[in-house]
């Protein structure tokens, strides 16, 4: 929301300036290189809830090669009650691991979506709920926390550090 503001004041300033027949001051607009474009919060923040969503789907189809791609290759995943493990070959092992408990009922509110101030980094958090085999095949239901960080790489959003923790969800 406050990188918006700043958007809206820039362009506010730069209008007033302009209509004075003033000189506008260079701002960081105007060093983009040619055909770059301008970061669009609102736009990003949609792209990120929609990798959650489908990485979610791949996740209660079971299939771990359509999870490995929203990863970047030094990623650091820590699942509540595991051990934190780093990079896409163990990222790929725990998740092999983890479709094997049968995840089902898979869902994620998000609380909120933040990006660094020059757009190229994001972080998102919310709640889950899911329901797994556990022991003997008896259904475990799981609640908690989560925050996924997030980098804009050759022009997609890859998860760099994920995390769940154990809570009431909070739906």
């Amino acid at each position: 929301m406050l990188a918006i503001k700043q958007i809206f004041i820039v362009v506010a300033v730069g209008g007033a300036l302009i209509g004075c027949n003033k000189p506008t001051p260079a701002t960081a607009d105007s060093t983009l290189p040619a055909g770059a474009q301008k970061f669009d919060p609102e736009m990003a923040r949609k792209e990120i809830i929609a990798a959650d969503s489908a990485w979610v789907r791949a996740v209660m189809a079971k299939n771990v090669d359509s999870l490995m791609p929203y990863y970047a290759s030094d990623a650091v995943s820590m699942s509540a009650g595991t051990k934190a493990v780093n990079g896409t070959k163990d990222i790929r092992a725990a998740y092999d691991q983890m479709v094997k408990t049968n995840p089902r009922d898979v869902r994620f509110k998000v609380e909120a979506v933040n990006f660094s101030d020059d757009g190229t980094m994001a972080s998102d958090y919310g709640s889950y709920s899911s329901t797994s085999d556990g022991p003997g095949g008896k259904a475990v239901k799981s609640t908690g926390n989560y925050m996924n960080v997030w980098q804009k790489v050759s022009g997609r959003w890859v998860l760099i550090a994920e995390i769940t923790n154990a809570a009431p969800a909070t739906f």
